[in-house]
């Protein structure tokens, strides 16, 4: 039995000797064998890309084999001559089934057991492990299904109308590209991803329903792992106000949609570098965007009419401004501190409340959303490089909102 991974190589007595070590996990094929001579002889011989000829270990010199990280894909089989330890990593049901089969073979439960001999064990071609596949025209999927092994996929132009299950099983995925098809949704399953930091899916249909699921864009592992998000021309006429819980985005493309506003949330993305909201109907910014460091921003085609500013805010109180309820005194705390929230912690509606906050000038929460200012400033003050219809005048009204009088006043 063959079996393809990532191996590496530990040398205990150079540990022993304080020697440091040089390995690294390589792709390798671990495989399984029997001598040609003696049928109760078992063998392990592991290839890689810098050992083709093959390091053999016979199976009577396991010391010890390591499986308590087996559900993780992850296993260590411990030699006594040579004194090696062979790290391995790979999918996780192969890595099961030949961790029951080296058991059979250590054990002497070896009924029915079928093993190569020696002499017809090598690494050929085929037992390349594949990380990346493109996929041009239907006909291409392979016929067993996506190899697990993948983390690089690219699926474009094939008209899809339904987003393909066995992409789900696919935990090693980093950069999943699935643009120009026509998929009107995304499993919630999809956010279970442990890998994924480059999401493509522009061109597509995501936002032609009245009500979108964005369960997929918040799983526990996407919003850990997300980099860089395409969401252009995919109709979409609201962005979901907990993109704030991808932590660490830093590129997000929602050009060419049907946005009139962005969520204020969007500022508390510290990440962000990289935003492109052209090709929209946008004609104000939310002011918790002037929190973000961007590099770039694309703004062009928008309806941003210049010398629109307005105040909104004409009869206040203290009382409105910094004396509010508990619930809010306990909100402002919740976000100033940055705690985590969700639905499974606190109710749906404390949830929704803390999603809707808005952020002051100054950068601290604001939770009501009553007094705002819609005042105008220059973009190329505010970020690096800046894409406007009008080189000149770059000038865009924020809504400004204000967590207390002194705000205000500035």
């Amino acid at each position: 039995m063959k079996l393809q991974c990532q191996v590496e190589v530990i040398n205990r007595v150079h540990c022993s000797l304080n020697i440091r070590s040089s390995s690294k996990y390589l792709k390798s094929t671990v495989a399984l064998g029997k001598e040609p001579n003696n049928d109760k002889e078992y063998f392990i011989i592991h290839f890689s890309s810098v050992n083709k000829t093959g390091t053999k270990y016979k199976l009577k010199s396991i010391k010890q084999v390591f499986v308590k990280c087996l559900n993780e894909g992850k296993a260590t089989i411990r030699f006594a001559e040579p004194p090696h330890d062979l790290c391995i990593k790979s999918e996780v049901i192969q890595l099961r089934s030949f961790m029951r089969l080296l058991k059979s073979c250590i054990t002497g439960d070896i009924k029915d057991l079928k093993l190569s001999n020696l002499s017809t064990i090598g690494v050929t071609a085929k037992d390349i492990v594949p990380t990346k596949l493109t996929i041009h025209e239907r006909s291409e999927f392979p016929s067993r299904g996506l190899p697990r092994t993948l983390e690089c996929l690219y699926i474009v132009g094939l008209k899809l109308c339904n987003f393909r299950r066995d992409i789900l099983l696919l935990n090693n995925l980093a950069i999943l590209d699935l643009s120009n098809n026509e998929i009107e949704k995304i499993p919630a399953e999809f956010g279970r991803l442990p890998n994924i930091s480059e999401l493509y899916l522009a061109n597509n249909s995501l936002g032609i329903k009245e009500i979108v699921d964005w369960r997929w864009l918040f799983g526990p592992q996407i919003t850990k792992k997300l980099k860089l998000l395409d969401l252009s021309g995919n109709k979409i006429k609201e962005l979901p106000k907990s993109i704030w819980k991808l932590i660490n985005l830093i590129t997000l493309k929602i050009d060419n949609n049907n946005l009139k506003r962005l969520p204020a949330s969007l500022g508390r993305i510290n990440t962000l570098r990289y935003l492109t909201v052209s090709q929209n109907h946008l004609q104000s910014l939310p002011c918790g965007l002037m929190q973000c460091r961007l590099d770039y921003i694309d703004l062009s085609t928008n309806m941003f009419i210049s010398g629109n500013s307005s105040l909104k805010a004409v009869n206040y109180s203290q009382w409105d401004f910094y004396i509010n309820s508990l619930v809010h005194i306990a909100a402002k705390v919740v976000l100033n501190n940055k705690f985590f929230y969700a639905p499974n912690l606190i109710p749906w509606t404390l949830v929704e409340f803390l999603d809707n906050a808005n952020m002051c000038v100054c950068g601290k929460p604001v939770l009501n959303d009553t007094y705002f200012v819609i005042k105008e400033f220059e973009l190329k003050d505010l970020y690096r490089v800046v894409v406007f219809n009008n080189s000149h005048n770059c000038a865009v009204g924020f809504e400004c909102y204000f967590c207390s009088p002194k705000c205000f006043a500035k």
